[in-house]
């Protein structure tokens, strides 16, 4: 049998790409270069060809720093769809509405943003603006939260940034030490609250979704209306939330008995 021979540029493409998403912050060319062993000239015909094709980015273009792209967040939805988290959690999203009578959702993370990719809204009593797709901040969205929460609090810091914490209402959470006290809370009663935080009228409870590795891959979520929102009202969907986001992630493979059990 004739011995397998690694393509090199294949083999640095990928390299490059996990280069990236392994860094917590964006790097220069000399810094790939670096990490990759390439001479300068090599490195930089290879960063045009991703830039070029939308699977890096220019982050800063005073410091020339890269970042990944689009591209891949394109060809890691088509992963995730191809896995089948939409599809698994379709049927979740339909119970949940139907047994809510308010909006479902499912969402990933993508650049530091909760992307909404799909929801339930047939049974709703009123459905709330967020479009399929729509990009919104995750530390004040009871979709984003449920996430973040999930996440190792040194990527929450570079999701939140070095700079101003932006809200959405004058709800929202915005300097760190309440964002991080949040998360906790999170972790230790197991789901997300959005109160009026990222829109004054709305209410949100929402739990992040496990993969078979412990990895937090996607988040699910409720959203009413504050105004109909009572203790009974809440204590439920929190055990309807809390039940569809723990049988989905054990679809996932998932082996915890609780949900965030080992994020801290």
């Amino acid at each position: 049998m004739e011995k397998f021979r690694m393509n090199k540029s294949a083999e640095r493409v990928v390299d490059l790409l996990f280069l990236l998403a392994k860094s917590s912050s964006s790097l220069t060319l000399n810094e790939i270069c670096t990490g990759l062993g390439l001479p300068k000239s090599s490195g930089f015909e290879l960063v045009q060809t991703l830039l070029h094709k939308g699977f890096i980015e220019m982050d800063d273009a005073r410091l020339k720093t890269y970042r990944i792209g689009l591209g891949v967040f394109e060809v890691g939805s088509a992963y995730l769809s191809n896995l089948g988290i939409p599809q698994l959690a379709r049927p979740y999203l339909e119970d949940l509405n139907r047994q809510t009578g308010s909006t479902a959702f499912l969402g990933i993370e993508d650049k530091g943003k909760i992307v909404y990719l799909d929801k339930a809204e047939n049974y709703s009593v009123m459905r709330p603006t967020a479009k399929l797709g729509s990009r919104r901040f995750m530390h004040t969205t009871g979709l984003g939260k449920a996430l973040l929460a999930a996440f190792p609090t040194d990527k929450i810091l570079h999701i939140l940034g070095d700079g101003e914490i932006v809200g959405k209402t004058p709800y929202s959470k915005v300097t760190l030490p309440d964002i991080l006290q949040d998360m906790k809370e999170i972790r230790e009663r197991g789901y997300s609250i959005d109160n009026r935080e990222d829109n004054v009228e709305m209410y949100c409870i929402g739990s992040a979704i496990f993969d078979q590795s412990n990895h937090p891959v996607a988040s699910i979520s409720v959203a009413s209306m504050y105004s109909s929102m009572t203790p009974e009202r809440e204590e439920l969907i929190v055990k309807l939330v809390k039940e569809a986001a723990l049988k989905l992630s054990r679809q996932l493979g998932y082996s915890g008995d609780r949900l965030y059990m080992d994020h801290k």
